[in-house]
């Protein structure tokens, strides 16, 4: 297991972070044990705040909001000497086969320090969590340390510690939680009490140069904004166009659609309580600027916009992008006959979707068909859709003037929803629908593009679905079926696009159509990830990551106040059932929104998910599905809704 925080590319200077984190020595402060320029490698005692900054490392993305930590260990065989050691070199193994003797196998290693009572060493992590402002002494959760073990660990690092500071034990684990037996003297905080003093969160990590653009959520989708703004908003958006960084004023979950769309897209994103009228943001409204989002805070400082011109260009794809197009499909598939290498012919979500039903034994994931995307191209070609946008995007002023490219292609979707649709489509898919769909549902019309879902461009939320609910006029086939097709040119997807030089030509929208999930018998929905988004693979402590909300609530958009329950189920070689919980359902008053035996259900089918999936997908690294779910009423019984690989 062998796990440390992951480590931002980025790494600020000791005396910049002290700064930006507020800390700093009186001269009557204990004496500092390390002053020189650069870090140390390794301090047994640490004199002030300063100490262990030094020695901090900083994740990739953080499980919890603004932290800082550095990694020690106990050697009980030397008078329980401590040693803090340099968090950004080292691992707990690499330091032990470095700087002790005796350890050579990794596998070994494991086996003893985190399962064997008669262990050479403890290991551990000192915390600082900035917003409670708490120094918390941490064990993986798959530690099987005794209360007793946890205790001499403690007093090590307290006895170790020359300055005053809330210093307590964090439980990291639901179970580790539960444990009761622990010595006196030994005070606790808890993960909820450690997000209740949190005022900041660095969702994704990383650096960003861009015109600060201060706005209210409502005005969002009236407003151009373009890939040069940092968007500062009230409040966690739906969706938002690719942009050069976002600062929200609520937390997020780290599965909001957002913050999905930063990490596919490489750009920072964090929350600020308050952000909108932070003074930091208000005086930089307007102006150039360079952001830096780290996992323990963020620092903002004045740019130009030659700067963000170089800034981008070095990022931004070179060459033109051709996506896969697969037009000799001309009929409507069944799923079952749809498998994940079929994107070009049927488009992503479908691709995956029809893999999801050949997983043995089988998952329950409903029937359905693929519309194939050469009827797409069909539809544009027969009525001149094609040339009018080819026309339109050789304009001078769509290509330069965002606001009238964001209008016109407002107008275009319309167009495209006006047109007629050949009686021939509207039969055949309503001869599918009785074929392969079972049951009085409404129907569900995803979209289902060949550039999404892919391992490069993932697309969440980039696209629309509709519904077809038979007898109602205003959700009629042909209503749903256009306005899947005309979400091609939604102006986020076509900037996202853009941006990253994918030839719209060779763009196509397929459908995947299967009953539809109703709103009043979902007893719970949710996402989750079938690998730790916190510390990723292939080094990073194993886990699953979950996101679930009571009935229909969205978990990647909730109305804000509205939290999801959210929890980490470890994988092996911890204990069945170990978890940590981070938040628990706004809306359950305290009950948990899955019980142990439906988790065990889910959990399951992750698992079978993930193992599946990675002979498709396993080749780039980090590798983890995300998995949409639901639990549907009468019997709460799981549905598989949708997978696809998952960006770290």
């Amino acid at each position: 297991m062998n796990v440390r925080p992951r480590m931002a590319r980025i790494v600020t200077g000791t005396v910049a972070c002290m700064a930006a984190l507020a800390i700093s020595c009186a001269v009557d402060d204990p004496v500092c044990m390390w002053q020189d320029e650069g870090r140390p490698e390794v301090l047994h005692v640490l004199g002030c705040p300063a100490d262990h900054e030094a020695l901090s490392g900083q994740p990739e993305s953080a499980a919890l909001p603004a932290s800082r930590s550095v990694l020690f260990m106990i050697d009980r065989t030397d008078g329980n000497k401590i040693h803090f050691f340099d968090s950004e070199r080292w691992r707990h193994f690499m330091y032990a086969s470095e700087m002790l003797t005796g350890y050579t196998d990794l596998f070994a290693f494991n086996a003893e320090m985190y399962y064997q009572p008669g262990r050479r060493l403890l290991l551990g992590t000192l915390a600082h969590h900035l917003g409670p402002d708490v120094f918390a002494v941490e064990i993986v959760p798959i530690d099987k340390a005794s209360p007793e073990m946890i205790a001499q660990m403690y007093q090590a690092v307290k006895d170790a510690i020359r300055f005053p500071c809330d210093l307590r034990y964090h439980p990291t684990s639901t179970a580790l939680e539960m444990e009761s037996r622990l010595p006196p003297g030994v005070p606790v905080v808890t993960t909820a009490e450690l997000y209740e003093g949190a005022t900041y969160q660095g969702m994704h990590l990383g650096e960003t140069v861009g015109r600060v653009k201060r706005m209210r959520l409502e005005d969002l989708e009236s407003t151009y904004v373009s890939r040069l703004d940092l968007v500062v908003l009230d409040r966690v958006p739906n969706d938002i166009p690719a942009v050069a960084g976002l600062v929200t004023g609520e937390f997020q979950t780290p599965l909001a659609h957002v913050n999905l769309l930063a990490e596919a897209r490489g750009t920072p994103n964090m929350a600020l309580s308050g952000a909108y009228d932070d003074p930091r943001f208000v005086e930089m409204d307007g102006q150039w600027a360079r952001l830096l989002v780290r996992a323990d805070g963020f620092s903002l400082s004045p740019s130009t916009a030659s700067e963000a011109d170089q800034f981008w260009a070095e990022r931004r794809p070179k060459q033109t992008q051709f996506p896969a197009l697969d037009l000799s499909l001309t009929d409507i598939i069944g799923l079952d006959d749809v498998d994940a290498s079929m994107t070009a012919a049927v488009g992503g979500k479908s691709a995956n979707f029809g893999e999801l039903r050949n997983i043995t034994p089988p998952l329950p994931v409903p029937g359905g068909f693929a519309i194939p995307c050469s009827w797409y191209v069909d539809f544009m070609k027969a009525n001149g859709l094609d040339k009018e946008m080819s026309a339109l995007m050789a304009q001078t002023k769509f290509k330069e003037d965002g606001l009238y490219r964001m209008q016109a292609l407002a107008s275009f979707r319309d167009r495209m929803r006006a047109t007629p649709l050949d009686p021939g489509v509207e039969s055949a898919i309503l001869a599918a629908i009785d074929t392969h769909i079972s049951g009085s549902w409404p129907i569900r019309f995803r979209s289902s593009s060949n550039v999404e879902d892919l391992e490069g461009f993932n697309g969440a939320g980039l696209y629309e679905s509709a519904s077809f609910k038979p007898g109602d006029p205003e959700k009629t086939l042909a209503h749903a079926l256009k306005k899947v097709w005309a979400s091609m040119f939604s102006t986020a997807a076509f900037e996202e696009r853009e941006w990253a030089r994918i030839d719209h030509g060779r763009c196509a929208m397929g459908v995947l159509v299967h009953r539809s999930f109703p709103d009043e018998i979902e007893a719970a929905n949710g996402v989750a990830v079938t690998a730790n988004p916190f510390d990723p693979p292939p080094m990073g402590q194993a886990a699953y990551y979950v996101n679930v909300q009571a009935g229909a609530t969205s978990v990647t958009n909730p109305e804000p106040g509205v939290t999801p329950e959210s929890f980490l189920y470890w994988k092996p070689p911890a204990g069945q059932g170990e978890m940590t919980y981070y938040s628990n359902s706004s809306l359950t008053g305290g009950d948990k929104v899955l019980s142990f035996d439906e988790i065990q259900e889910l959990i399951t089918a992750l698992r079978a998910i993930h193992r599946h999936f990675e002979s498709i997908y396993g080749n780039t690294q980090p590798y983890g599905m995300d998995v949409e779910f639901k639990f549907e009423l009468p019997n709460r019984e799981l549905v598989i809704k949708q997978a696809r690989p998952y960006v770290f």
